[in-house]
C-alpha cells in the first residue's frame, strides 16, 4: 500500500462525504460551517481559515470534558499521536519522571515542535532514553490558564523552523480572562484503597487594572500519592533478576549455579535446576524487582502563569510569566545487582560451599524494600511582545516583535552500589571509620571495620554474632547515591512584518509576512565524583558535559488568491543552525469545491537539526534488554556524537472538510519520508545482531563480565538512512439538535498508519514497523488503528459525555510476534450546573475506564505497554468549581 492512500487523494470528494478528521468536541477542531477568517497555527500570513489547514483545535472546556486530567494525557490519547511518555516507566524513563511529551504520529518525540502562544520554549534538561529532546507538557502552565491547544498535523519547518518536521502543538493561554474561576478536583483510580489518587486546587483571575492594561493570574497545586508495583495484580512476576540471597557460580561443579540455602526464607524466589544435592540446591534465587516499580509516581506540582497585555492606540503588547515547580518521587529496585560477579573467598565467614564461589546477587533484597529515586523539576519563563499597526504607503503593515527567555533545571538522585567501597567490605574493610588494610585487621569491629558478606540474608540473620550478619553500618558504606543536576536554557528574539494587502490580484489581495529570528540555547548536565569515575557497579557512570550554540533564521509565508474559489500558501524559510543550513519551502492548495465542500493540499521540506543532547551527551541508562534467554535491566552508554547530519524530510497532505445540515466530515491523507532520521542505536538491535552473527557476543560494543553475561551496551547516535511512513485522520461530528429532553451531539475521529517502514541502521534490514509495539528498533509502538468516539447530552442544567476510545491489537516483537490485544473503554462524565446568588457553580463526576478493563498484557517488566495504554484501571473524579 505504499502508494494507494496518496492515490486516493483523486476520489476525496467523495470519501470526504462519509469520513472525517478524528476529532470530538471532547479533542475537537472548530466545528460548524464558519469560514471567517481567524488566526490559526500553520502560517503567518494573515487570512487563513480553520478549514485550509490540518489543524486540530483543543479547548481548556474540550478537555474537561473528556474528563482528562492534564494537557499531557488529552493529547496522549488524540488518535493521532501515538509513542508519547505519559506513563511513569523506570524501564524506558530513566531521568524523566514526572515529565510528559506529545509523539505526533509516532515520528518521534523530536520531530513534534511544542510552542506556546505561538513561541519556542526550552526543552526539558533531560532526554528520553532513545536520545529524544522534548518540550515537558507538565511545565508549560497551569491548565486552568490555557484558552485552546492547536496541533498543525504537516511538516512545518518552512514556517517554524527545526524540529517541527511531523507538526506542531501550540497552547495558547487565557490572556482576556476577566472575572474569577476556583476548581478543586479528587481523582484516583478506585481499586488501590487511596493509592495513586490525588487532588488539585485551581484559581485563575484577571481583570481591567487602568491605564488600558489587563492583567490576568493563574496558579494550580497538585499533590498525588503514588501507586506502587505490588499494590497491583499485574506487576508482581514481570521482572525477576539476580536476588538477595543470591546464587553461586560453584568451580566442583562445573560452574554449575546453586541458590543460596536461605533463599525462600530471605524473602527471594527459588528457580529450583534440579532436586537437592550434597552441595546445596541447584538453581538460582531472584527478586522480583518490578514489584518495587512505580506505575504512579508521588508528586507535588505548583504552576503559576500571569499575563499583562494592554494596548496605546495602534500598539499592543503583552508580557508573560510562568514558572513550575514539581517534586517527584517513585520506587526502585531494593538495590541494583553486581554486574562485577565477585569472586567470594572460600573463607569468608559463612561460605557453605567450603571453596572459592562466584556471587549473583545484589546487597539489598526484597525484605530491603523499595529504593526511592527523587526528582526536583524547576521550569519558568517570561515573554514579551509588541506590536504595532503602521501604513506602508498605502498597504497595511503589523509589526512585531517578540522576546522568549525560558529554562528548566532538573535535580535527580540513584543509589547503587560504589565499587570501591564494596571492594573493601568484601575484604572486611567495610565502615566510614574504617581505617583499612594495614592498619586494622578484617572484620574489627572495634575498630569501625566491616565484612559486607553475600550469604544469607538480612531478614533472616539478624543476630549481629552470626557471621552472615550484615551491620547497617557496612551496608551504608558500600551504597552510594548520584545527583544529577542539569539545566536547559532558551533565549528567542522574533521581529515578524506581515500585511493583509501585499499586492491586489483579480481574485483580492495577497497577503505576506516576512520575519527573522535569533535563538540562543545551552545544555549542561552534573553529576557527583562517584559518577565521574565510574564507580558504581551497575549504573557505572560517565562524564559531565555542556553545550551551547545559536540559531538564526530569515521566512516568508504569502496566501495568494489564485481564483475566488483557489488560493496558495507559499513559505519558505531559511535557518541556520552554527552550521547545520537549510532552507525549506511549502506550498498548500486551499479549493472551495462549493460552499459545502473545501478541498486541500500541501507539500513541505523540513528538517531537524541535532540536538544538543545528541551532540554532546555521554550518558548511561538502564533498560530492558534481551540477552537471547531473558529480558533484564543493563546498562546502556549513549555517547553524543559532533558530526550528525541534519535529518530531512519531504511531507505530504491532501484532505478535504465538507459542512451542511449541522455536520463536519473531515479527511487528511499524509506521507512523511525522512532522510538521515537521527536516532540512537536501538541496544536490543545491537545484541541481536551480534548473536546472529555466530551465536556469541564478540561485538565491541558489547562489554562482558568475567562470567561472560553482558555487563554494558554502548550505543551511539547516527543517521539512520531512511523511514517512509503514511495513513490517514478521518472523523465525522454533528452538532448538537433537539430530541425533546434536551440536546444530542456525537462524533467519531480515527486515525490509520498504513505504512511505517524504516531501515535500522544497527541491523541494516528494512522493518514494516507499522502494527508492531518496535521493541527491537529504534521506533516506538505503533499500533495501526486508534479511534474514539463521543456522545454529549444537555438539558436544562445538566450535561453528560460519553466516550470510547479504542486501540487496535499489534505485534509484539520482543515476544515472537504475539498479539498484543486491543484495548477498548469508556469514559463517562455527569455535570450540574447551578447559582450561588449572582455567581455559578458547577459539580463534575466522572470516570475514565468506567469498567475497569484492563491494559493489554505484554510480557515485559510492569506488564504492560507504557508508551500506549493506561494500566490504572477505572479513574474517578470529583471536580467542583466556581465562578464569578
Amino acid at each position: 500500500m505504499t502508494a494507494r492512500l496518496m492515490l486516493s487523494a483523486a476520489i476525496l470528494p467523495l470519501t470526504a462525504m462519509t469520513l472525517s478528521s478524528g476529532f470530538s468536541p471532547a479533542l475537537a477542531q472548530a466545528a460548524g460551517g464558519d469560514k471567517d477568517v481567524v488566526t490559526v497555527i500553520g502560517g503567518r500570513a494573515p487570512g487563513a481559515s480553520v478549514t485550509d489547514r490540518p489543524v486540530t483545535r483543543i479547548g481548556r472546556e474540550d478537555i474537561e470534558a473528556a474528563g482528562f486530567a492534564d494537557l499531557g494525557d488529552a493529547l496522549a490519547f488524540l488518535p493521532s499521536i501515538t509513542g508519547s511518555e505519559f506513563n511513569e516507566d523506570p524501564g524506558t524513563q530513566n531521568d524523566t519522571s514526572g515529565t510528559s511529551s506529545v509523539n505526533l504520529r509516532g515520528l518521534g518525540l523530536g520531530s513534534t515542535l511544542v510552542l506556546m502562544n505561538g513561541q519556542r520554549q526550552t526543552v526539558a534538561s533531560v532526554s528520553a532514553d532513545d536520545g529524544a529532546s522534548f518540550v515537558d507538557l507538565n511545565a508549560l502552565v497551569p491548565g486552568i490558564a490555557i484558552s485552546r491547544v492547536e496541533v498543525l498535523k504537516d511538516g512545518a519547518s518552512p514556517v517554524y523552523g527545526s524540529d517541527a518536521v511531523a507538526g506542531v502543538v501550540n497552547v495558547m493561554t487565557r490572556d482576556d480572562f476577566s472575572g474569577f474561576e476556583l476548581t478543586a478536583e479528587l481523582r484516583g483510580p478506585t481499586e488501590y484503597e487511596g493509592s495513586g489518587a490525588g487532588y488539585e486546587l485551581a484559581a485563575i483571575a484577571g481583570g481591567e487594572i487602568g491605564a488600558g492594561l489587563h492583567l490576568t493570574a493563574a496558579v494550580e497545586w497538585l499533590d498525588r500519592q503514588g501507586l506502587e508495583g505490588f499494590e497491583t495484580d499485574f506487576v508482581p512476576g514481570t521482572g525477576l533478576s539476580l536476588g538477595q540471597p543470591g546464587s553461586y557460580l560453584v568451580p566442583s561443579q562445573g560452574m554449575a549455579s546453586y541458590a543460596d540455602p536461605l533463599c525462600e526464607a530471605g524473602g527471594g524466589i527459588l528457580n529450583r535446576a534440579g532436586p537437592d544435592d550434597a552441595t546445596g540446591t541447584p538453581g538460582s534465587c531472584q527478586v522480583d524487582y518490578g514489584q518495587f516499580f512505580s506505575l504512579v509516581t508521588q508528586e507535588e506540582r505548583l504552576q503559576a502563569f500571569a499575563a499583562l497585555t494592554g494596548d496605546a492606540g495602534d500598539v499592543r503588547y503583552a508580557l508573560r510569566v510562568s514558572g513550575a515547580d514539581q517534586s517527584v518521587e517513585r520506587g526502585n529496585s531494593p538495590s541494583l545487582p553486581n554486574l562485577n560477579f565477585p569472586l567470594l573467598d572460600a573463607g569468608l565467614p559463612g561460605n557453605p560451599f567450603g571453596e572459592d564461589v562466584v556471587w549473583l546477587g545484589r546487597p539489598l533484597g526484597a525484605s530491603a524494600g523499595a529504593a526511592r529515586r527523587r526528582f526536583n523539576h524547576e521550569t519558568w519563563r517570561v515573554a514579551g511582545e509588541i506590536a504595532q499597526d503602521v501604513s506602508w504607503g498605502a498597504m497595511p503593515v503589523t509589526l512585531e516583535l517578540n522576546t522568549t527567555y525560558s529554562r528548566n533545571d532538573l535535580r535527580a538522585t540513584i543509589t547503587d552500589t560504589l565499587a570501591d567501597n564494596f571492594d573493601a567490605a568484601l575484604a572486611g574493610f567495610g565502615g566510614a571509620d574504617c581505617p583499612g588494610a594495614g592498619a586494622a585487621s578484617a572484620g574489627d569491629q572495634s575498630a569501625g571495620c566491616y565484612y559486607f558478606n553475600p550469604f544469607g540474608s538480612g531478614a533472616v540473620v539478624r543476630d549481629p554474632a552470626d557471621p552472615r550478619y550484615n551491620s547497617p553500618a557496612v551496608l551504608d558504606y558500600i551504597i552510594g547515591e548520584d545527583v544529577r543536576s542539569s539545566r536547559a536554557d532558551l533565549g528567542v528574539v522574533e521581529a515578524v512584518a506581515s500585511t493583509p494587502a501585499l499586492a491586489a490580484l483579480p481574485a483580492g489581495d495577497v497577503s505576506a509576512a516576512l520575519g527573522l529570528q535569533l535563538r540562543r540555547e545551552t545544555l549542561r548536565v552534573d553529576h557527583g565524583a562517584d559518577f565521574n569515575a565510574d564507580n558504581f557497579l551497575f549504573i557505572i557512570g560517565g562524564p559531565d558535559y555542556e553545550g551551547e550554540r545559536d540559531a538564526h533564521a530569515v521566512f516568508a509565508d504569502a496566501i495568494v488568491p489564485v481564483t475566488n474559489r483557489l488560493e496558495l500558501q507559499l513559505a519558505a524559510r531559511y535557518e541556520d543552525i552554527d552550521g547545520f543550513a537549510s532552507t525549506d519551502p511549502k506550498i498548500a492548495a486551499v479549493f472551495e469545491a462549493s460552499d459545502a465542500l473545501t478541498l486541500r493540499a500541501s507539500w513541505a521540506q523540513s528538517f531537524r537539526a541535532p540536538s544538543l543532547h545528541q551532540q554532546v551527551s555521554a550518558t548511561t541508562t538502564l533498560q530492558s534488554l534481551n540477552t537471547g534467554s531473558a529480558s533484564s535491566f543493563l546498562p546502556v552508554r549513549t555517547v553524543g556524537n559532533p558530526d550528525l547530519d541534519p535529518e530531512t524530510a519531504d511531507t505530504w497532505t491532501a484532505g478535504a472538510v465538507w459542512q451542511a445540515r449541522g455536520l463536519t466530515a473531515n479527511i487528511d491523507l499524509w506521507r512523511a519520508e525522512y532522510d538521515g532520521l537521527i536516532v540512537k542505536e536501538n541496544p536490543n538491535a545491537i545484541l541481536a545482531a551480534d548473536l546472529a552473527d555466530d551465536g556469541i557476543y564478540n561485538d565491541p560494543r558489547v562489554e562482558l563480565s568475567s562470567i561472560g553475561d553482558v555487563r554494558l551496551v554502548r550505543a551511539r547516535f547516527v543517521n539512520a538512512p531512511s523511514l517512509e511512513a503514511q495513513g490517514l485522520d478521518a472523523g465525522l461530528t454533528a452538532a448538537p439538535v433537539e430530541i425533546g429532553l434536551g440536546s444530542l451531539g456525537w462524533g467519531v475521529q480515527a486515525s490509520y498508519i498504513d505504512e511505517f517502514t524504516l531501515t535500522d541502521p544497527v541491523l541494516g534490514t528494512t522493518v514494516d514497523a507499522a502494527g508492531n509495539r518496535n521493541f527491537t528498533n529504534f521506533a516506538r509502538s505503533v499500533p495501526d488503528w486508534r479511534a474514539s468516539a463521543w456522545l454529549d447530552w444537555r438539558h436544562a442544567n445538566w450535561q453528560s459525555r460519553a466516550g470510547l476510545r479504542h486501540i487496535a491489537s499489534y505485534a509484539d516483537d520482543e515476544n515472537g510476534g504475539a498479539t498484543i490485544d486491543a484495548w477498548t473503554v469508556l469514559d463517562l462524565q455527569l455535570a450540574y450546573n447551578f447559582d450561588v446568588g449572582p455567581d455559578r457553580g458547577r459539580l463534575v463526576l466522572g470516570a475514565l475506564n468506567l469498567t475497569n478493563e484492563p491494559a493489554p498484557f505484554v510480557d515485559t517488566p510492569l506488564g504492560y505497554d507504557t508508551k500506549v495504554h493506561d494500566p490504572r484501571g477505572r479513574v474517578a473524579y470529583l471536580r467542583v468549581e466556581f465562578a464569578r
